[in-house]
């Protein structure tokens, strides 16, 4: 992991800041059992979570994924949490619980009865998240095919202040 650099004016440092935009893949797939085999079995003993619990989540998923404007937004923030994560700063996150618990309303309030007023109740109780684990799991950040498609110096000494100065631009 790259060293944070201090924030500090020091003696004989000079901070620049350089602006990177990129593309970031994040593959999202439907909850089936062969995609969640790994990380959640149903109980048959009745006790447990049953596969209904995991239908409901792929029909939450299914509707999050017509709806365009929250679709992005969770994107966001799902690159945004992971690329937070993964520079290890609490500068950088996703969306606050609360914040995504709204934007998991917008799609459950549109949902079947059934569903929508379990999502509810589980949003009440404050157990929305963990009735959501596996729409969470079914999206997947492919860091490893992140294009950079831009990157400038946003400030150099000898230019004024604000002035953006293109260093690279990719062809794409």
């Amino acid at each position: 992991m790259v060293e944070n650099p201090s924030e500090k004016n020091e003696p004989n440092v000079i901070v620049r800041t350089c602006r990177i935009v990129m593309d970031v893949k994040i593959r999202i797939s439907q909850i089936t059992p062969e995609n969640v085999v790994g990380y959640f079995k149903p109980d048959e003993t009745g006790k447990g979570l049953s596969w209904e619990w995991a239908e409901r989540q792929n029909r939450l998923l299914l509707a999050l994924l017509k709806d365009d404007e929250v679709l992005d937004q969770f994107l966001a923030s799902i690159a945004k949490g992971d690329l937070g994560f993964l520079l290890e700063s609490k500068r950088i996150m996703g969306l606050s619980d609360e914040a995504e618990d709204e934007l998991f309303k917008k799609v459950y309030s549109g949902i079947d009865s059934e569903d929508r007023t379990f999502f509810e109740e589980a949003r009440r109780d404050g157990i929305l998240y963990h009735n959501i684990e596996l729409v969470h799991k079914a999206f997947v950040t492919d860091w490893k095919e992140t294009d950079v498609i831009d990157l400038v110096v946003i400030k150099q000494d000898n230019a004024k202040e604000g002035q953006n100065c293109p260093m690279k631009k990719s062809t794409h």
